[in-house]
């Protein structure tokens, strides 16, 4: 029996694909919000020594992860130029 995914049950960010790269961690935040209003729960792993070294987010890049399931919906809001028409 196939259990349902729970975003907050995954230990590895290795096991979520990655949706977007961004180049701090604002973006990323924003993103999360606005695909997070489309019901798509969503996850930020940024290598940023605990938030502590800020520059290295636009070095290695903040991650936005989700689901298997959501990755291609979520690519596809992200990627509209006019996001606001889309319907969920």
């Amino acid at each position: 029996m196939r259990t349902k995914f729970n975003i907050n049950d995954i230990n590895n960010t290795d096991d979520l694909p990655v949706v977007q790269v961004f180049g701090s961690r604002i973006e990323a935040e924003i993103a999360k919000s606005y695909l997070g209003s489309f019901g798509i729960k969503t996850e930020i792993f940024s290598d940023d020594a605990g938030q502590s070294i800020v520059s290295l987010q636009s070095a290695r890049g903040v991650k936005l992860l989700t689901s298997p399931k959501n990755v291609k919906k979520a690519r596809r809001l992200l990627s509209k130029k006019y996001p606001s028409d889309e319907q969920s």
